[in-house]
């Protein structure tokens, strides 16, 4: 016993002892977050009709484990530094379970840390990040926001499949800044879904043009144009950054004619910028081609007028679902040539099959 007491009582023995416990919180983040990884991977893999919500029931018991007692533990060494990492997992996989337990551990432990981490709000088509100290009152805002640009696409184009990986949900990373120096962008970086980068300078509601003049309104919409598809390769853009901007004007005036049903649309009024109208006039000299932006702008409102949108919609959904173009990250990209084989598919008019062949160069 006296023998045991003097092994126990080792000044080595204690530093073996606490440099275990001091590991431990960044062993249990890191046994949670591999374990996210391999379920998204799985899933990348073979993604099916599987949601990204059915996707958490798959973490085996291990990793759930690792969590419960993650959020346990009372200190230790970098555990706000574990915490962080649990919740960037959580978020990998959409479990806002699993978030809110690490974010509301994090703000006991470090608030500064809690306020990095930021808040988070699903909605079953994306996930919604707030940072900077943006709150779940904002979330639901931006929320509204998008679930009607969103409703606004489904009438409109049909689009069938917004994340790069299928049943992922779309991310949107709202960062609360003094001043915005880069618009609204989409992220092709993520490994398992597509993400928009959206910088913010109110934290109570949106107000779009800001100010100094920036469209965030429209930017949102735009992106989401970028999150379809993408057009020739990592290093050349076909379409000149013009699909994008043909989506988000056609989506901005289609919901300036539905004020009476969304309210906020009252503070948006990007629409005296930016719509199909606006473009119409500005292209109506311009010749269709592949040549710079304003001609592809000007091939793309053809077309529209030739098949209209849900014809567009429907040949997207007929690309990607034959895997046309070519992937980048799994981010889709198409050229119009693809473009061109799958109007010619769903097009049922030989006229107007005619007249996208004579605009399609």
């Amino acid at each position: 016993m006296i023998l045991r007491r003097l092994i126990i009582g080792s000044p080595i023995v204690w530093f073996v002892v606490s440099a275990c416990l001091g590991a431990q919180p960044a062993r249990l983040a890191e046994t949670y977050k591999k374990a996210v990884q391999k379920v998204n991977e799985d899933h990348a893999r073979k993604p099916g009709k599987t949601r990204e919500e059915e996707l958490p029931k798959r973490l085996p018991k291990k990793a759930r484990s690792a969590l419960d007692r993650l959020v346990r533990i009372q200190s230790g060494k970098d555990l706000s530094g574990a915490l962080l990492t649990a919740g960037e997992a959580a978020l990998d996989l959409a479990s806002l379970e699993d978030f809110e337990a690490v974010r509301k551990r994090l703000e006991a432990v470090s608030p500064e840390d809690a306020r990095r981490l930021g808040t988070a709000l699903a909605r079953p088509r994306f996930l919604l990040r707030g940072l900077g100290g943006l709150d779940r009152k904002y979330l639901e805002h931006i929320a509204g926001i998008l679930d009607a640009i969103l409703d606004a696409y489904d009438r409109v184009f049909g689009f069938e499949e917004w994340s790069k990986v299928p049943g992922k949900k779309i991310r949107v990373r709202i960062q609360l800044v003094q001043r915005i120096e880069r618009p609204p962008y989409f992220d092709p970086s993520p490994r398992y879904h597509s993400e928009i980068s959206f910088p913010v300078i109110d934290a109570r509601e949106l107000r779009s043009p800001t100010k100094d003049g920036k469209f965030q309104f429209y930017g949102l919409c735009h992106e989401l144009g970028h999150l379809i598809a993408m057009w020739g390769d990592r290093n050349t853009m076909e379409d000149h950054h013009a699909w994008a901007h043909f989506t988000g004007v056609v989506i901005v005036e289609s919901l300036s004619r539905t004020k009476k049903k969304y309210p906020f649309l009252k503070k948006l009024k990007d629409v005296r910028w930016r719509s199909l109208k606006v473009e119409r006039k500005s292209q109506k000299d311009v010749r269709p081609s592949l040549e710079n932006q304003e001609a592809v702008l000007a091939l793309l409102i053809r077309l529209h007028d030739v098949v209209g949108t849900k014809a567009l919609g429907k040949a997207l959904n007929l690309m990607d679902r034959k895997r046309m173009g070519h992937r980048i990250n799994q981010v889709r990209y198409y050229g119009f040539k693809d473009l061109e084989k799958a109007l010619l598919k769903v097009v049922k008019s030989k006229k107007a099959c005619a007249r996208v062949k004579k605009l399609i160069p």
